[in-house]
């Protein structure tokens, strides 16, 4: 990518299609096999595994699964803990 230019990954790709309350992090993530070589770098990594982390407490904390989350207060606990996603 040119400098100054991102992507994004949507939390619905560390969510398994026919698992419930289970998140996946890391190089395992749904994604295309052109996309895999990008995000496969340590940053990128280690931020999936925070989202997640920050995902399952943010579930747990409002008693819901995992794929009732509210995105956007996720979203916001990473931007605050200075995780970059692309805002």
């Amino acid at each position: 990518f040119p400098a100054g230019t991102w992507y994004t990954i949507p939390y619905r790709s560390l969510q398994p299609k026919n698992a419930d309350n289970l998140l996946v992090a890391g190089r395992c993530i749904s994604s295309t096999h052109e996309a895999q070589a990008s995000y496969r770098v340590m940053p990128i990594v280690t931020t999936l595994g925070q989202a997640a982390g920050v995902a399952a407490a943010l579930a747990v904390k409002a008693g819901v699964g995992v794929k009732e989350i509210d995105v956007k207060a996720l979203q916001d606990v990473l931007t605050r803990s200075g995780a970059f996603i692309g805002k």
